[in-house]
Parts: structure tokens; sequence; C-alpha cells
């Protein structure tokens, strides 16, 4: 049984999970970053402080688990926000002292990466051709195994979550916008408004020059925003979603032609987005492949998908006895972080 703590940025997540059986889970957003229209990193580690211990024991109290049956303490390692990551490190350092028990410092897009298999994992899903959008990442990644995987395509500069909360909040949507510009681009038309598409082939994303374009044009041509009823505001979100949505799906369209992937995976908070969810899908059938997309609850930063990590290092002997002595990577790639696990093999260790 893996004990997990996600602490990356804003959500504070814990979960109990025991093989494939999600024994419980429990998350906390912070609202109070809705009136800075963005996540205000000193408040995040601060709500992490007082979240995470309440949250543990109330889970342990509310599974009916003994800390005895406890095997293992997973955390976020990086990246993210340094100072909500030191939070959920110095709480799974003590935890795992305590218990005498493993630690295993987990990447969070790697948790990301195998968020669809939580509670199962199909057979034939390799080679899987994976996609990874969130508001601070960005990156379509081949993989052989859930342990060996190559960069095929990464932003050059915003990630795609980030160009739809930054629209959102120039349309005077709630913070996060994402969420709510996708609702709205359900009653609006796409095709309403164009904007540039980056001409950057098949190995990279960029979508600061949405970001630019849009807020140009509302400057300028300065539409009612505030008037619900007029088309306005839903053509615009319809358009904005449309666009992030076709850069997305441009090289992953081509690589899946290029190098048949037997299955097609979707992760991240963007995931939950009605219009690449549904594209994805309909790549899948074209493909006649498997499609694999968390559903909504996993998409979003949570401790399900770094107990389902962990699992996987521990199943692979893939943990390391100086666990205690590594200290929380607010920068840590994806390639970097399986380039390391590549040369690690201690086996299982004991927390002190």
């Amino acid at each position: 049984m893996i004990l997990a703590i996600e602490s990356s940025c804003d959500d504070s997540s814990v979960a109990l999970l025991k093989g494939h059986r999600l024994i419980g889970l429990k998350q906390s957003g912070q609202e109070e970053h809705q009136r800075f229209g963005g996540v205000v990193p000193e408040l995040a580690s601060r709500a992490h402080q007082e979240w995470l211990s309440l949250m543990i024991k109330d889970l342990i109290h509310d599974t009916s688990t003994s800390w005895s049956d406890v095997q293992a303490i997973a955390y976020t390692q990086g990246p993210g926000l340094m100072g909500s990551l030191m939070v959920g490190s110095a709480v799974a350092k003590g935890l795992a002292l305590t218990l005498d028990i493993p630690l295993i410092g987990v990447n969070h897009l790697h948790g990301h990466l195998v968020s669809h298999f939580v509670e199962h994992e199909p057979e034939g899903i390799f080679p899987m051709l994976s996609l990874t959008v969130s508001g601070g990442h960005t990156h379509l990644v081949w993989m052989e195994s859930w342990l060996e995987g190559s960069m095929l395509c990464e932003t050059l500069d915003d990630a795609a979550g980030e160009a739809f909360d930054k629209c959102a909040k120039m349309l005077g949507l709630p913070y996060p916008g994402g969420p709510v510009l996708d609702r709205l681009a359900r009653e609006g038309n796409p095709g309403a408004y164009a904007w540039p598409l980056p001409q950057l082939g098949n190995e990279a994303y960029s979508f600061s020059g949405l970001k630019t374009s849009v807020l140009y044009y509302l400057a300028k041509q300065k539409p009612d925003l505030e008037d619900r009823q007029d088309s306005a505001l839903r053509d615009l979100c319809a358009s904005i979603q449309s666009t992030v949505v076709e850069v997305l799906m441009r090289p992953v369209v081509h690589h899946a032609g290029l190098r048949k992937p037997r299955s097609l995976g979707l992760a991240g908070g963007v995931a939950a987005n009605s219009l690449l969810r549904s594209r994805f899908l309909a790549l899948g059938e074209h493909l006649g492949c498997q499609v694999h997309i968390p559903p909504m609850s996993w998409c979003t930063d949570n401790a399900a998908m770094i107990a389902a990590s962990a699992r996987i290092l521990l199943e692979h002997g893939k943990i390391s006895g100086e666990a205690m002595g590594q200290k929380p990577l607010p920068r840590w790639p994806l390639m970097e972080y399986l380039g390391e696990l590549s040369v690690l093999n201690l086996g299982l260790q004991g927390g002190s």
C-alpha cells in the first residue's frame, strides 16, 4: 500500500493505493487564487502547510487504514512551484522517517503519463503516443514502456493550458478560465474568428502568438463582452479553443500516421477539454488503435497518479536509497527523469 502526496502547484491531494485498487483519494483546490486571476506561489505553499497533514489524517481515518498497513510514501518531487514542492517533500519525509518505510520521489509529468491506468492496465498498449497538456506543460512523447520514451514535440514558450487561461482572463472570464471557455465554446461558431497558426512543423508547439493576437484584437475592436446574450463572447471562445486544439493535434496526427502506435494517450488538465477529447477519440477510431484518456477527476493534479507512478517504480526496483537527501526540483524535464531511471536499479530500500 502506497500513501501518495501531490503538492506541485495549488492543488493539495493525498491518496492510498494498494496494487491497482484505489483505497481513497482526497483533493482540495485553493479558491483564494481566483481573486488574483492566477496562482500566487506564497499562498499556495501556505495552503499546503495548512491542509496536507489534516487531509492525510482524514484519509487514514475514513478508509479505516492502519499506519502499519502503509508500506511506502510517495510524493511529487518536481517539477512545480518550489514552495509547494518543499511542503509536500517535508511532510512525506517526516512520514517515511517515522514509519521507517521507503520514500519515493515522483516526477509529476510521469504521474500524468500513467494517470489513465491508476486502477487498470490493459494489455498491448505499447508503443504509445502520449500527449500531456496542462497549464505548465505541453509535450508529445513516444513511450516504448512506462520507463522508456523519447520526446517528439514540446512547446517552445507557453503551455496550452496557460494559453486557455490567459485568453479567458482577457475575455473577462473567472479563473481558472479554461473550463469556462470550454463551456461557452460549445455554443459558439469556431469559424467566426481566424487566429494565426504557428509554422513550426511537427517537432514544436507555440502558443504565445495566439495570446498576443487575442490581446491586440480585443484592444483594437473592443467587442462588447459584458452582454452575455451577444454571440461575440461565445464565438471568440469557440475560435480560440478550435485554434489551440488544431495546434495540438497536427503533430499528433503526423506522428501517429508515421509511427503507427498501438495506443494513444491524452493526459493533463487540458485533457478535460471536450473538443480535444473528441478529436483524440476520432483519431483513435480512424487509426483503429486504443485511446486512453483519464476520467475528468484524474486529469487535474492528483495524488492517485503519483501513487500509480510510484507503484511502477517499485515494481521495477527503481527507487533510491538516498531518497531522504533528495531535494525538490522545480524544473525536472521528463526525458531527464527517464534517463535517471535507466541507470537506477537499487531495489527496495528502507525509509531510514
